[in-house]
Formats: C-alpha cells, sequence, structure tokens
C-alpha cells in the first residue's frame, strides 16, 4: 500500500513540478519522505524499478527547472548591463566603459 501511495505522490510532485507549485512542493517532500521510508523494505523489484523511473523523472525536472531559472538570472543580468552601457577595448587591451543613451536603454 505504501508503495502505491509512494507512485501516486512522484506523479504529484511532477505535475507540481512542471507547474512550478513551490507551495505543492514543499507539502509533498514530507509525505514522500515518510512514503519511501515505509517502502524501504520491499523485495517487489518491478514495484521498485517503478518508482525508481518516476524518481529520475522528477530529478531530470527538476534539473531542467533549476537550469532555466540560471538562464533566466543571466538574461536578467545582460539586461541590466545593457542598460548601464557597453565596454570596448583598444589597441592595448584597456578598457574603456561607455554610457548608452536613455533613450536607446528605455527600449529594453
Amino acid at each position: 500500500m505504501a508503495t502505491h501511495k509512494a507512485l501516486a505522490l512522484l506523479d504529484q510532485l511532477h505535475g507540481a513540478i512542471l507547474l512550478a507549485d513551490f507551495k505543492t512542493l514543499e507539502s509533498l517532500s514530507a509525505a514522500m519522505e515518510t512514503s519511501l521510508a515505509d517502502a524501504a523494505h520491499l523485495s517487489d523489484k518491478a514495484l521498485l524499478a517503478r518508482i525508481k523511473a518516476k524518481a529520475e523523472r522528477n530529478a531530470a525536472c527538476l534539473q531542467a527547472a533549476g537550469r532555466g531559472v540560471r538562464a533566466a538570472q543571466r538574461r536578467l543580468a545582460e539586461m541590466q548591463s545593457a542598460g548601464q552601457g557597453f565596454s570596448t577595448y583598444d589597441g592595448r587591451g584597456r578598457r574603456a566603459q561607455h554610457a548608452m543613451p536613455t533613450s536607446f536603454a528605455l527600449r529594453y
């Protein structure tokens, strides 16, 4: 019975990951830990393989979500720095900072 609960919880977690529903993820994580602790004594290899496959699917989704968040952070940083101007380098490698006209920066 605990294993069926674990499978259902893994599916619920997957749905919450896809929706970025962090409150649901938080509430389900404790239930998931309890369910997996209860299932630790299982010997049904097919059932354990299903649990493992769903857990790996969820882990892959979480990793992809993390990559997406980091990409968004990088893009925001790029946009902020673009509004501050740009840099050039002379023949000796010295950096020069140039201010961006405010009318151009406001278009972004």
